[in-house]
Order: structure tokens, then sequence, then C-alpha cells
């Protein structure tokens, strides 16, 4: 980051030095899209946009000098791309470095009924019928099932605890429980949960949590296969959305090197 900082305030005292000669505006603009086109051979892209800019907008008068600046545009542009799609395909191979090795600590448990999807599970709570169930979904988003048996409390929201200090997801309306004879549910949502589960990963010694209702609270243990299994399912749907993410990036950086070449295609003389 410093050293394209450098860069670019050496092309702004070489744009001032330049601006600053008593040429004709022609003269001005010819030498600003011959900096630019050295900036772009150099490879200093980011500099021959900003000399390009200045070109545009200072002699916006002179249409050919900026015509024949186009394909310098074109090409840094080109090679921006070209260093972004670089750097994403990395973060992408990190990513999937990431998801394989959650993948093993996970099943995919699909849902009851044909084509409504599943979620992933963590492996140590498949098989048990545990009272907070952390889940992803198929789009990679963490929700958290809860299940309260017996007396209906008018579940609100949970606080996890260690001993010192504690945190709450956000209160759920009453709308969203569901109740089946003695026992209510409901489905937190990633929003609903954020700074509790970001909590979570920054204290691993919580070992307690409540369930607030509107009728009572309901005291638990908070054992470490739970804590753990809700940390590590935080951590890969967040992995999961960082690789959607930047595969939509890398989808959008491909289209515009397209685009760029498709320009320099029509361009005579490149």
């Amino acid at each position: 980051m410093l050293n394209v900082a450098s860069k670019i305030c050496a092309v702004a005292i070489s744009l001032a030095t330049l601006l600053s000669c008593g040429n004709s505006n022609r003269d001005q603009a010819t030498q600003l899209c011959e900096a630019a086109e050295q900036e772009v051979k150099a490879g200093r892209y980011e500099g021959a946009m900003m000399l390009l800019d200045t070109l545009d907008t200072k002699y916006a008068s002179e249409v050919e000098v900026r015509r024949s600046a186009m394909k310098f545009r074109a090409m840094a542009v080109e090679g921006l791309t070209l260093r972004r799609i670089t750097a994403v395909d990395d973060t992408l191979a990190y990513l999937k470095s990431i998801s394989d090795q959650f993948d093993q600590r996970f099943d995919y448990v699909e849902n009851p009924g044909k084509g409504l999807g599943g979620n992933y599970v963590a492996k140590s709570l498949v098989k048990g019928k545990p009272e907070l169930l952390p889940r992803i979904t198929d789009e990679g988003y963490f929700t958290l099932s809860v299940k309260v048996d017996g007396r209906p409390i008018g579940f609100s929201y949970i606080t996890f605890s260690d001993g010192a200090e504690s945190v709450s997801t956000v209160p759920v309306l009453s709308s969203r429980l569901v109740k089946v004879d003695n026992t209510e549910m409901t489905v937190l949502q990633q929003e609903d949960l954020t700074e509790a589960a970001q909590w979570l990963v920054l204290h691993p010694d919580a070992n307690a949590y409540e369930l607030v209702g509107a009728n009572s609270v309901l005291k638990r243990k908070l054992t470490p296969e739970l804590r753990d299994a809700i940390v590590e399912t935080w951590q890969f749907a967040e992995a999961k959305q960082a690789y959607r993410l930047s595969l939509i990036e890398r989808e959008k950086l491909e289209r515009r090197l397209q685009l760029c070449r498709d320009q320099l295609a029509n361009v005579i003389d490149r």
C-alpha cells in the first residue's frame, strides 16, 4: 500500500511539473498522454489512471489527444484487473483450503421433504438432539435452532457467559416462535447472532448460557463440545460466505477484462 502511495505521489509531482509549463493546452495534453503511456509500459497503472483522469477533466476540449489516450486507459484497466484477479485467485485458494478443513468436521443433513435442501451440521451434534443446534444453510449462512422442551417460557434471547463477562443474542419476536405440545422452537438468523458468535470465538472459557423468556429464565451449562460446535459453525459459515463473495468478484473481473480487451481490439495501433 505504501509502495502504491509513493508511486502515485511521484506521479502527482510529475503532473504538477507538466501543468506548470507554459505550453499550449494541446502540448500539455499531449505530454500527459505520453506520460500516461510510459506509466502503462512500466506497469504503474494507478499513476497512468491519474494522468488520464487529469487529461479528461482539464483538457476536455482536446478531443483528438483524448481519443489517442483511450487505448492507454484500456491497457491500464486491463493491467489493474489482471493484478486484482491474481489477488482474488490467491484468496479463493486460501478460502478453499479452509473450507476443506471444516468439511471434514461437518455432515450435510437433508431437510425433511423432497427438494427442501439441507444444512451443514457439526458431526459432534448430528446424532444428538441438542437444545441449541448451530447450522449452515445451503447459501452459507449461519443459523441457530433453539428448542425448549417442557413448559413454554416465551423465549426471547440467549445470554452466553464465561463467569466474568456475558453477551446476548438479539431478542426475537414472539411471532417467530413455534409451539408444538410442550415444545417451543425458533431459529435465530445470522443477524441475530453475529455479536454473540464473535464473542464466543474470543471467549474459549464460556461455560454457561441462559434461555431468557417473557415467562421465565432457564440456566444451562455450555459444554466445551457445544461451544466449539457453535464457534466452528460460525467460522465455517464465514469462510463459505467469503468464498462466495470472492467468486462473484472474480466473475465481475472476468467481464471487465473481456470488455477491456474488446476495446483494445477496436483500437488501431495498440
